[in-house]
């Protein structure tokens, strides 16, 4: 099976471009794609999506995934491995007993509600949340993760589909009280992207050839997160950014 890096190596440089024009097109530096393909690091999961864009590939092939990752074949637990493979920014967790009020939540909009007002309120984007239920937990238990680390723990006492707005309540909260650690490049680029298709020019100051943007204006917010904790405010914030670049 072929590492990441080797994957990356060989479609670059099919597509004939070199490690400059390929870290560009992904806001990142020519040395972070040196090391990819080297094998000393690997890819933040925020740019799998680029990467596989940009090389017009899908997810399967970047992994390798043509080769075997079980023994005897069986679709399910070779999905579930690759489903673990990659710690994601936001996982809810969840015992037995709360599977039927989430199966019946899923059904709703509510999530989305509060994903509008989250970034309405504060700026802040919701990432994906991946929801999964583990028969380790206990039954009414539910944990929240983010990149593998456990933020909160706690039980369902409603296991309706009240409880499930609950635990999607805690969730959001717990995600904007932690959004300096959760925010990825990913979330970054599309709070960029965003501001350019609302506000054309006011981020032709960050150079994507020249620098990892996405790096720099995500380390910029993580600052700010810290120091006021809203980031709502985009344009002025990429206008202080850029006077300081």
């Amino acid at each position: 099976m072929k590492s990441i890096g080797e994957v990356i190596c060989r479609y670059r440089r099919d597509r004939r471009m070199t490690q400059e024009e390929f870290a560009s097109r992904l806001g990142v530096t020519p040395q972070a794609v040196s090391k990819w393909e080297r094998g000393t690091g690997l890819p933040d999961v925020a740019l799998i999506e680029g990467i596989c864009k940009v090389l017009d590939i899908s997810p399967n092939i970047l992994f390798d995934f043509g080769s075997k990752v079980v023994e005897n074949n069986n679709v399910i637990a070779g999905q579930n491995i690759r489903n673990n493979m990659i710690a994601e920014p936001l996982v809810v967790e969840f015992g037995k007993n709360v599977v039927p009020c989430v199966m019946s939540g899923l059904d709703g909009s509510y999530v989305n509600r509060k994903r509008e007002e989250l970034v309405r309120h504060t700026g802040k984007l919701l990432p994906i949340m991946r929801m999964r239920d583990n028969l380790e937990l206990e039954k009414n238990t539910y944990r929240i993760l983010s990149y593998d680390k456990m933020l909160y723990e706690g039980k369902a006492e409603n296991t309706e589909e009240a409880g499930y707005q609950e635990m999607i309540d805690r969730t959001v909260m717990i995600c904007e009280q932690n959004y300096d650690m959760i925010i990825n490049k990913q979330l970054v680029k599309t709070m960029i992207d965003n501001v350019k298709e609302l506000s054309p020019g006011v981020a032709d100051g960050l150079i994507p050839e020249k620098i990892s943007y996405l790096q720099v204006v995500q380390r910029h917010l993580q600052e700010v997160l810290k120091q006021r904790g809203s980031i709502r405010d985009m344009i002025h914030i990429i206008e202080d950014l850029e006077e300081k670049m």
